[in-house]
């Protein structure tokens, strides 16, 4: 059943409750005085030069919280070294950066579940534990429909007031394109890069690769798609690996499986997955049932049973928590078990990208306590089962792609082939071109030495391309969202009050006509600020303060009444 809605919210009117029973003593212990330090905190994201959206929203939150009385720094962080800090090492008071967002609800879990908190990623970086939202997290997995749907609201209201993290805002993915194209928006999943590579190019094209502008220069060189600390590839890995089912426009559609059928059991329900006849790897190695099973394995454990305590693979570990069995049962046959009932749920573990054994197999090496080769390794020459396959790379240059052919889903007489893939294909292939920066991007596309730009345009570069000649600026909606995080192993950030009155210092509004040039929407109703982009509305969240400037009386009143005090303007724990 559900947690009540009273159960969850009684969490938040008082800190004596049973929810909060295990950190209460330690919070307030604190916020009475157990130091006489100065507050102070780093707020660590990107350069400008790397996500200049996040800087500026890193700056405004700096700012606010100098007004408050608070010794705050922003300390800009190269990607790399931003990932590892932050989803590595838990080094870090606040981060400021832009999450990939959710598909369904259950995306929570991994984020804020208790038993997470000691894992890499985004297994609950932030060190957040809750018995109360970890009852709820547990609880929306084993519901549908109506149920389910209340179930998150509730632990949307409630995570309002106590969760370690708040969305700011969604932004939209803006880009630009050759105005020859006719795109309306900027491809960003593997059914729309097919859909561009059938289109008719000019005639001095046809037999080119489709050439793509990105920024991020260890695309060419580091594909390994269980990595935690990844640049922005996610649609490069999509287009070599492909999972048993996707999700497209029209849902969730079947894949490599041929047949899904699925029932449920005692307390939870188990599928039977069918592969379609003749898959190979791009290494022309056949794709069977034994790599379904072993993919799902390697990412429970990438050591493989060699390391004294399970390794396992940071992305993708909320959905394979799913999983409670798999079985090679036929040469294309694999029975999963798993310990939910929900198929809204459990569908969502069909769409782990699949890896092949005979590759990763030898990537079981465990090289530290708690990380293995699997886990570090560049994988530059990657053999997937997806519609590309690598032909070629040259490092910090360019990623070439071509089709592969022997993709089933290409073969003539596919029944339920999805409507993209018919036809001749215009271009020869897809080149990934890595530019210096977003300027130099839109440069070499209005002189014809790009066809669109995949990576995030800033807005600031909105008015050269509205200018460049030839070229059409792109935008679509994501579910993609700027946070702020928050290190609860910090003494001051355990202490939910003090995290509530900081994650209201960012004026959502503002962000976004000022920063993103209107190009997105703000988060302001409990589910949009989990990143929850539909589906759990409520009372909008109000910035105290106007144009991003923050009411200082406000604040001040705010954090005196959370227990801190403040000693010649200056706040103190």
């Amino acid at each position: 059943m559900s947690p009540s809605r009273r159960r969850l919210l009684a969490g938040v009117g008082a800190v004596t409750t049973s929810a909060l029973a295990g950190c209460t003593e330690r919070i307030w212990s604190f916020a009475e005085g157990s130091t006489t330090d100065r507050l102070s905190v780093l707020i660590k994201t990107p350069p400008s030069d790397d996500d200049p959206m996040a800087s500026k929203i890193a700056s405004q939150l700096a700012e606010n919280l100098q007004t408050a009385g608070i010794d705050a720094v922003p300390e800009p962080t190269a990607k790399p070294e931003l990932f590892r800090s932050t989803l590595l090492t838990h080094d870090f008071d606040i981060v400021v950066a832009r999450h990939p967002g959710f598909d369904d609800p259950d995306g929570l879990r991994p984020l804020l579940h208790s038993q997470l908190s000691g894992e890499r990623g985004w297994q609950n970086p932030f060190g957040f534990s809750e018995r109360t939202v970890d009852d709820a997290l547990e609880a929306q997995r084993d519901e549908t429909g109506d149920t389910r749907r209340q179930t998150v609201a509730d632990l949307a209201e409630y995570l309002v007031e106590t969760a370690p993290y708040t969305a700011v805002a969604f932004p939209d993915h803006v880009s630009a394109a050759e105005r020859s194209l006719g795109l309306s928006r900027p491809p960003r999943t593997p059914s729309e890069y097919a859909a561009l590579y059938y289109i008719r190019p000019p005639d001095d094209r046809r037999g080119e690769p489709l050439r793509a502008g990105v920024f991020a220069e260890g695309m060419t060189d580091r594909l390994n798609p269980i990595a935690v600390d990844l640049e922005d590839v996610g649609v490069v890995l999509d287009l070599l690996y492909d999972p048993l089912v996707r999700v497209t426009e029209d849902g969730y559609v079947s894949w490599l499986a041929d047949d899904v059928s699925r029932q449920e059991t005692d307390g939870g329900s188990e599928a039977i997955v069918h592969l379609r006849e003749g898959i190979t790897w791009h290494d022309g190695t056949s794709l069977t049932a034994s790599d379904v099973e072993f993919t799902a394995r390697l990412l429970a454990d990438t050591s493989l049973g060699e390391a004294e305590s399970p390794v396992p693979a940071p992305r993708y570990r909320g959905r394979r928590t799913l999983i409670e069995d798999v079985s090679q049962t036929g040469p294309r046959t694999v029975r999963f078990s798993f310990d939910s009932p929900s198929e809204e749920v459990v569908r969502r573990t069909l769409t782990i990208p699949l890896l092949p054994e005979h590759v990763w197999e030898p990537q079981a090496t465990v090289i530290d306590e708690h990380v293995t080769e699997a886990l570090t390794w560049d994988n530059d020459e990657p053999v997937g089962s997806g519609l590309f396959a690598v032909t070629d790379s040259t490092s910090g240059e360019r990623l070439e792609l071509e089709a592969f052919e022997d993709h089933v889903l290409f073969e003539d007489g596919i029944p339920d082939r999805p409507d993209l893939l018919e036809g001749t294909p215009g271009f020869d292939g897809i080149e990934f071109r890595v530019t210096a920066n977003p300027g130099s991007a839109v440069e070499s596309l209005e002189e014809g030495e790009l066809d669109f730009v995949a990576a995030w345009l800033p807005p600031s570069y909105l008015d050269v391309v509205e200018e460049a000649e030839g070229v059409s600026m792109l935008s679509v909606s994501t579910r993609s969202f700027y946070l702020i995080g928050f290190n609860a192993r910090n003494e001051a950030l355990s202490n939910y009050r003090f995290r509530r009155i900081v994650s209201r210092l960012v004026d959502r509004e503002y962000v976004v006509s000022e920063f993103f040039d209107g190009h997105g929407s703000p988060a302001r109703t409990p589910g949009e600020l989990l990143g929850l982009s539909e589906g759990v509305d409520g009372s909008p969240e109000e910035f105290p303060g106007s144009q991003g400037d923050v009411d200082e009386a406000w604040v001040r009143s705010a954090l005196e009444d959370a227990g801190f005090h403040y000693e010649n303007g200056d706040l103190f724990v």
